[in-house]
């Protein structure tokens, strides 16, 4: 790896698909970073294949990356006191990633990966003398059961929250507000995540996929309904919108200390957005409304559920009248980058997940 003195980059979440992703972007601005990429044991052997598969594409990578077996929740990150120092004695960058995005998720297992994981990291970068910036992946969802307009610059407003999953990113995106006095950070809070606006490429099928399998499993002369009645809004945002607004915002001084909303301004409403993968799927348009309660009690039944392929914790989000102020994204990226409209974008990600079902397969435990 490089000499001291040049860039050094501290990813966790690798090799998650934004992980992924965003390892290769980074690439792209500087050819000549140094990347430790914090791995779990079950995880290094994909993880080599992805830097392999990068370094064939781009041969300026060989030799740049580092895979560091660890775990978030181990004291010390799991790893061993010598190759710790080292990487904190070299890291100029970390970007915390790793996190349990399971709505269903127990708060024990959501809070060892979420809260304690995030102090791990938090300590890390406390002891990193060269460290320039914390880039850390939150979630708009830290919002919880609040309605109405969401604002970048709010947090802790005496919410309740829908899950574990939320609940647990709060208090850890609470951690590190905390700590940015003494730690230079960047929070990002990326809205419902889907696959690439391009491409449609993504390797899990949840959150907004879960309507796609449900309209595939029920046969093509029954009608679709729609989940409750409310006009929510039901925010989507494409993989490589996200991992660009990171990248760029990541650069930028003005973003040091600031939260980054990275969703839809123009979201369209549940509603819409079941029509629109109704068009999509070439299926006959919706003829009525099933009551939000109703289709809760019938998927607490975990035969349904596994059948439609929708988890109960979901339905809320399809229901849940928020929206997300962009404010401080648009401001510092209006002139670079805006999000695609999920209309133009959306039909090639329903062609995407009808052409590889094996993407559904861990939808529903």
């Amino acid at each position: 790896m490089s000499t001291e003195g040049e860039r050094a980059v501290l990813i966790t979440g690798f090799p998650g698909f934004i992980a992924k992703r965003l390892l290769a972007r980074l690439r792209r601005d500087d050819e000549a970073a140094d990347y430790f990429l914090l791995v779990q044991p079950r995880f290094v052997f994909e993880a080599e294949r992805a830097c392999r598969a990068l370094e064939q594409a781009h041969p300026t990578f060989v030799g740049r990356w580092r895979i560091v077996v660890g775990d978030i929740r181990d004291r010390d990150l799991g790893i061993a006191q010598p190759h710790l120092q080292y990487i904190r004695e070299r890291i100029t960058e970390v970007w915390h990633l790793a996190a349990v995005y399971d709505l269903a998720v127990p708060q024990s297992i959501a809070y060892a990966v979420n809260v304690t994981g995030t102090e791990r990291i938090l300590a890390l970068c406390a002891r990193a003398e060269r460290l320039r910036r914390l880039n850390y992946v939150s979630t708009c969802y830290v919002a919880g059961a609040r309605q109405g307009r969401i604002y970048e610059d709010e947090l802790d407003c005496g919410q309740a929250f829908k899950n574990q999953y939320e609940s647990t990113k709060f208090w850890a995106e609470l951690k590190v507000q905390d700590a940015w006095d003494d730690i230079p950070t960047t929070v990002y809070r990326p809205a419902i995540v889907a696959g690439d606006s391009n491409t449609g490429e993504t390797p899990k099928a949840d959150g907004p996929y879960f309507m796609v399998q449900l309209l595939r499993r029920l046969p093509p002369w029954l009608p679709m309904l729609h989940l409750g009645a409310s006009a929510a809004k039901f925010n989507v945002v494409p993989v490589d919108f996200v991992v660009e607004a990171m990248a760029q915002l990541s650069a930028l001084p003005a973003a040091e200390h600031s939260v980054f909303a990275l969703a839809d301004p123009v979201a369209l409403t549940a509603k819409e957005f079941m029509d629109l993968t109704i068009k999509a799927l070439g299926r006959i348009s919706a003829l009525g409304t099933v009551p939000l309660p109703w289709a809760a009690r019938a998927l607490r039944v975990p035969s349904v559920a596994r059948w439609l392929t929708i988890p109960e914790e979901s339905l809320t989000y399809l229901n849940h009248p928020a929206e997300f102020d962009v404010s401080n994204t648009a401001r510092l990226l209006k002139d670079t980058l805006l999000c695609p409209r999920v209309a133009d974008y959306w039909p090639a990600l329903v062609d995407y997940a009808c052409a590889h079902p094996e993407i559904f397969k861990e939808a529903v435990a």
